[in-house]
């Protein structure tokens, strides 16, 4: 069943509305979605899952390594904030305390998420970076497949990664390539090498279907915990780790943790689409860090919070033209009744915003990757 928010609105549509309106810099409208969410009862998952995608989108030629540390960090708060009041609702439960209004109406969450939804506004717009096309992609890898096996194939890092018996050899040798290729400067290449191992066997020309070890959370489904995404991301870290010619700061390797976190946390709430657009963000950052570039690892202080509460008011007002709704201070609702006329109509004007996303489904349907790929 699709959850519903405070108001009424399907939680996908939020997310949607949340990260469209944050994309054209509208802060009152961001606000007042990540408002929505907060409101809603344990819908901060959706939340930071909208930012994580949100920042993603944003990454392009300068890279912007801080803000994944900042979104983990306040993550880490939110949630335990929100253990704190759930255990203060379990302890009361005889008064009727409810500890997701607790949550809400706690003064520090507002600001919290208010700020986070700042940062993500402030971010700069970037060139941007997209995958290249399934056709490139094939072209790419068959150039490799024609050339030498590179040296970074055997490299520490790669073998670090790679599980014998476990990965195919296809996948060691393809990593070796996206490793040499990001040493070189060629950032299409490198993103071929990725991408390709998340086509169809079909595409993929091979015998057989490509053999991936199973390194994610085993709260996923099978399928899902074998994707090739995880073995990626191990071997980002082992890359950071072995990188000797020239110190990292250790706010790379933070970052590349967090990323692996979030993805761990917020995978069954994004779809294909998005898992893609974070590995891409994730793929320009690693670039980054073996080129050394230089970035700022320092983060400027929210100080726009004179209207942190403005948001809630305003879905406060919502919810109190339905009775049924109750207030946003004294009572949780988790499903929402029929809703009226107007509800349905403002709920119609969000689902045909969301439609925006077929877009990026059409891009990876074209390429032939589906959800059950990744």
């Amino acid at each position: 069943m699709q959850m519903s928010s405070r108001c009424g609105y399907d939680i996908s549509d939020v997310r949607k509305s949340l990260r469209d309106a944050i994309e054209r810099r509208d802060g009152r409208a961001a606000q007042r979605w990540t408002a929505e969410l907060i409101a809603t009862d344990a819908a901060i998952g959706s939340l930071w899952a909208a930012y994580w995608i949100s920042w993603a989108s944003a990454q392009g030629a300068d890279p912007k390594p801080v803000l994944p540390i900042l979104l983990q960090q306040a993550w880490d708060k939110m949630v335990a904030i929100a253990q704190d009041h759930i255990t203060a609702e379990s302890e009361d439960s005889h008064n009727g305390h409810n500890g997701w209004v607790a949550f809400r109406n706690d003064p520090s969450v507002r600001q919290l998420a208010h700020e986070c939804t700042a940062r993500l506004l402030q971010q700069a717009r970037q060139t941007p970076v997209i995958w290249p096309s399934k056709e490139l992609i094939l072209y790419d890898v068959s150039c490799m497949r024609d050339s030498p096996v590179p040296a970074a194939a055997d490299s520490s890092p790669v073998l670090q990664s790679w599980e014998r018996g476990e990965d195919a050899m296809e996948l060691r040798l393809m990593a070796g390539r996206w490793l040499a290729a990001l040493q070189a400067g060629e950032l299409r290449a490198a993103l071929s090498a990725v991408a390709w191992t998340l086509l169809p066997t079909s595409t993929q020309s091979l015998p057989q279907p490509l053999k991936v070890a199973a390194r994610g959370p085993a709260g996923l489904p099978p399928k899902a915990r074998s994707s090739p995404i995880w073995f990626w991301l191990d071997l980002g870290r082992a890359v950071l780790l072995d990188k000797r010619d020239v110190p990292l700061h250790r706010g790379w390797f933070t970052q590349n943790k967090t990323i692996t976190n979030a993805f761990a946390i917020h995978w069954k709430r994004w779809t294909a689409s998005e898992r893609m657009r974070m590995l891409l963000a994730w793929n320009l950052q690693i670039r980054a860090a073996l080129n050394n570039v230089a970035v700022s690892w320092e983060a400027a202080p929210v100080t726009d919070i004179a209207h942190v509460d403005l948001p809630y008011k305003e879905i406060a007002a919502e919810i109190a033209t339905s009775p049924t709704q109750g207030c946003i201070v004294e009572e949780s609702v988790a499903v929402k009744s029929k809703k009226a006329d107007k509800d349905n109509k403002r709920l119609h004007q969000v689902k045909i915003e969301s439609r925006l996303a077929e877009a990026d489904a059409a891009v990876w349907a074209a390429l032939g990757v589906s959800e059950n790929d990744l």
